[in-house]
């Protein structure tokens, strides 16, 4: 599964929750930056696809190039 950061830190001051929040997109652009980087994708698509929770069967993180290999019993 590929998804956003998330955080659940929201009972904080408003002030903490405004740190929280710039750390997070701090991780996801680092994180996009990545998947962009390793897997080839243009960062539209990735940006796409982390702003929803997306599941897929090994072979399909294959195809997508997330995993390098998938093992085989």
């Amino acid at each position: 599964m590929i998804h956003q950061p998330a955080s659940s830190f929201y009972e904080a001051p408003a002030g903490e929750f405004i740190l929280e929040a710039e750390e997070m997109m701090k991780l996801r652009e680092t994180i996009t930056g990545v998947y962009v980087q390793r897997i080839g994708t243009p960062l539209w698509v990735v940006s796409e696809d982390m702003e929803r929770d997306v599941f897929m069967s090994a072979t399909e993180a294959q195809a997508h190039g997330i995993v390098d290999h998938v093992g085989v019993e």
